[in-house]
């Protein structure tokens, strides 16, 4: 086996290994009411619509998180006087406090993390991360495999130096691919779940109902 190959699978069981903890807990945080405060937070209010397409939810699942974010004290809903088929949500004081508490628990976190890995491998592992990143979004659904002189220029955007590995190498894509020259697409996956939800604060409160845009 190659040690590409070798490396797809190692990367594939971390990551599968870790599904039902980290990978869960990120996808919540990402797709959850945690990504809905934080798009009402950087924009202060939004239609359900906005939200949908912000965070990927389906509708029905935008609407499910709104009503519990509302009755936590989130975020209140109200109708578009100008368009009373408009929903317009917006941030509440409280829900600012709690996404600016949530953002700090976060960062604690992480910080945790580098500091038990040392500064050494966090050097290390945040050079990788760069190059990964940089060589992955080079990859991307329905377009050309890139030739070296875009990656150096990609590379040299994002302020990385483009250091080509001297055991790099050309693996074959054509086999794998839709189309020969052309990175493969990737599935996300499945995202039901949410978890991670922001807490109640103050007593419950009604809604009117309505999740329109």
């Amino acid at each position: 086996m190659a040690f590409e190959d070798e490396a797809f699978e190692r990367m594939h069981k971390i990551m599968s290994d870790g599904r039902s903890s980290m990978m869960e807990k990120m996808n919540r945080v990402h797709r959850g009411e945690p990504a809905v405060m934080r798009e009402l937070n950087h924009h202060g209010e939004l239609t359900p619509g906005q939200l949908v397409e912000a965070t990927g939810n389906s509708p029905g699942r935008i609407s499910a998180i709104l009503s519990a974010l509302e009755k936590k004290g989130m975020i209140t809903r109200r109708v578009d006087p100008q368009n009373r088929r408009r929903v317009i949500v917006t941030i509440t004081p409280e829900g600012r406090r709690m996404v600016e508490l949530h953002k700090r628990e976060r960062d604690k976190r992480m910080r945790w993390v580098f500091g038990q890995m040392g500064e050494r491998n966090t050097e290390e592992f945040l050079d990788l991360l760069a190059r990964f990143v940089t060589y992955l979004s080079l990859c991307t659904p329905g377009t050309p495999v890139p030739d070296d002189a875009t990656i150096a220029k990609t590379f040299e955007k994002n302020g990385i130096p483009y250091e080509p590995a001297a055991d790099r190498v050309n693996v074959e894509l054509a086999d794998v691919l839709h189309g020969a020259g052309r990175c493969a697409s990737h599935d996300d996956g499945d995202d039901s779940n949410d978890g991670d939800n922001f807490p109640r604060s103050g007593p419950a409160r009604g809604h009117s109902g309505q999740t329109g845009e």
